[in-house]
């Protein structure tokens, strides 16, 4: 840091405060020791290493010729570091252990704050990459330790793995997209060019027992964000992988230290190969990430990242495209996430009549039907979700092709639906049978504890919700005279995985059995949303047992593995053979 003395202030911005060439030098493996709080916590220290890496306030130091010990460290400054990549630097200061934005769970991060720096020398060569992936240091596939309290066991579990990568240059050997670039322009990659669950797209399905603790993080660096030609899509490459490892926000994180260079791969068309006809009705459910055709005024929002352009954006006319060319027109849609008419601007207006005639205006521009709609507004901010939009869900159905049932549409209420999103209920016929829809969208996980966290297992925010919801839908299910009971479909954004409890309530109850169709693909193929470049099936078509026989079903992955999403989920298609009684 600069030193504050009443001096000339030309002399003052050029003066360091260097460190005594007197000063005990502690290794910054020694500041480390091989434990997770750092030996020397809370200690003013003094050390010394290559800069490996400068972004805004913060560089990173290691240590040359380490030999695979802890020997990266980040030194946080007040303002703009007086250093540059490859300068050999003498620092003093405080060791510290905390939690970079104090989540309560997050892993605590060792860093040095309010230094003293001293430039010894300048353009020197930075210290070899550690290589991660074939022919380097392997990934555990084990996520956490056993007991948080006990060694740091670098080989056992991931989370030990990155904690002692902490602070230092690594490499990726070889590297494939397994979770889009945001708009964070952060992108999720495996340290391999296979994997033993990669899907056909390249994606990492989530499993029970497994929630590939192999993806690892690459943040593009501030300053070369303008060179970065394309962002990543699943199953794409960088031609690199290489900076200092970082934890942020619940996650470890490759900082790379040049511009991301993706290599895109082939990819084919997706279209829907399940069409309705005179003996089959369609059935989709589709979330459609908040949306409206207004622009919101920034004075009227929560916060400015609430204001969209669906509109402009192409958003709205990518979403009806979708409905009208790649699904193949659904006879019958469950839409979750459709906003009032001015979206998320905090206003009196909870009808979404114009997002909806916005929408479906756009289906017809596309090629597609003049549908109808069911919709029931929530009260003013009631259900959740984006504060002013009032996101609710709503059935869009083709009269020419299916009959609703005169006074049949519903709202489930319940204290199960506390501050979450009603279930609609609507009965439709489809040559003279019955099919009675419940369109959902249970409580959402935001909050949840992060992977890389302190506490395993983890605890994943409003599961005991969820689970209350699955036992509602089954109790009205069951309420269903018996010919209902065996034409019910059950679909939405249940916001959790086929194999969870929730999912395993609504598909084990005795009155009205039901069947996840999301389990009829291989596991590989079961996802609907990436989420940290974990490929997981939150969206969901359930029907009841009597209808599976007759039954087919996909999911359309137009969204999930592109960084050009339309929304953040992908949609499901059935097909249910439901011919003429004679």
């Amino acid at each position: 840091m600069l030193m504050r003395l009443s001096m000339p202030f030309c002399f003052l911005t050029a003066l360091l405060l260097t460190v005594s060439a007197a000063a005990e030098i502690h290794s910054i493996a020694e500041i480390h020791g091989d434990v997770r709080v750092p030996a020397m916590h809370g200690v003013e220290v003094t050390t010394e290493g290559i800069v490996t890496l400068v972004v805004d306030s913060t560089f990173w130091i290691q240590t040359a010729g380490a030999n695979g010990q802890r020997a990266g460290l980040s030194v946080v400054t007040a303002d703009t570091p007086p250093v540059a990549r490859g300068d050999h630097v003498r620092v003093s200061g405080r060791i510290e252990h905390q939690r970079p934005e104090n989540r309560p769970v997050d892993l605590a991060v060792t860093r040095m704050i309010e230094p003293r720096i001293e430039v010894v020398t300048s353009h020197q060569a930075l210290p070899d990459p550690i290589l991660i992936g074939s022919g380097g240091l392997e990934i555990p596939s084990r996520l956490a330790p056993e007991n948080f309290n006990g060694p740091l066991d670098p080989e056992a579990n991931a989370i030990d793995f990155w904690t002692a990568l902490t602070g230092m240059r690594v490499q990726l050997t070889a590297n494939r997209v397994v979770g889009p670039t945001s708009r964070f322009h952060s992108t999720w990659v495996i340290a391999a060019d296979e994997h033993r669950t990669l899907g056909p797209l390249g994606t990492l399905a989530v499993g029970p027992q497994d929630l590939n603790a192999e993806r690892v993080q690459v943040q593009a660096h501030p300053l070369l964000i303008g060179d970065f030609p394309e962002p990543a899509a699943v199953g794409d490459r960088f031609a690199a992988v290489r900076g200092v490892v970082d934890y942020r926000f619940g996650d470890f994180r490759i900082l790379a230290e040049h511009a991301l260079r993706p290599i895109p791969a082939e990819r084919e068309l997706i279209q829907g190969r399940l069409v309705g006809d005179a003996e089959h009705v369609t059935i989709a459910s589709y979330n459609v990430e908040n949306l409206s055709p207004h622009i919101e005024n920034f004075s009227r929002v929560r916060s400015p990242r609430d204001v969209d352009d669906a509109m402009g954006s192409g958003r709205m006319d990518a979403i009806a495209r979708h409905i009208a060319q790649v699904m193949n027109v659904p006879d019958i849609i469950g839409l979750q996430e459709i906003q009032d008419g001015d979206g998320a601007e905090d206003t009196a207006l909870v009808s979404a009549e114009l997002t909806l005639i916005a929408l479906t205006e756009a289906i017809i521009e596309a090629g597609g039907p003049r549908y109808a709609w069911v919709d029931f507004p929530p009260e003013r901010n009631a259900d959740g979700g984006q504060p002013g939009g009032n996101i609710r869900n709503v059935f869009l159905y083709n009269p020419q092709r299916v009959e609703r049932v005169v006074d049949s549409a519903q709202r489930i209420e319940g204290r199960a639906f506390s501050d979450s999103r009603k279930p609609v209920v609507s009965e439709f016929r489809f040559n003279g049978q019955p099919l009675v829809v419940i369109n959902n969208h249970f409580a959402a996980k935001s909050g949840s504890d992060p992977l890389f966290g302190t506490r395993h297992p983890r605890v994943e925010r409003r599961d005991t919700q969820r689970r209350a919801q699955a036992e509602a839908i089954l109790r009205f299910a069951a309420g269903l005279d018996e010919q209902r009971r065996e034409r019910v479909v059950v679909l939405g954004d249940l916001n959790d995985h086929w194999f969870s409890q929730p999912l395993a309530i609504l598909s084990g109850g005795e009155t009205v059995p039901l069947h996840n169709l999301v389990t009829d693909l291989p596991p590989e193929e079961r996802f609907t949303f990436i989420f940290q470049g974990n490929a997981q099936a939150i969206d969901h078509i359930l029907i009841s047992r009597a209808l599976v026989p007759v039954s087919e079903f996909e999911i359309l992955h137009v969204n999930s593995p592109s960084p050009r999403q339309a929304a953040d989920h992908d949609p499901l298609l059935a097909r249910i053979h439901l011919p003429a009684a004679d």
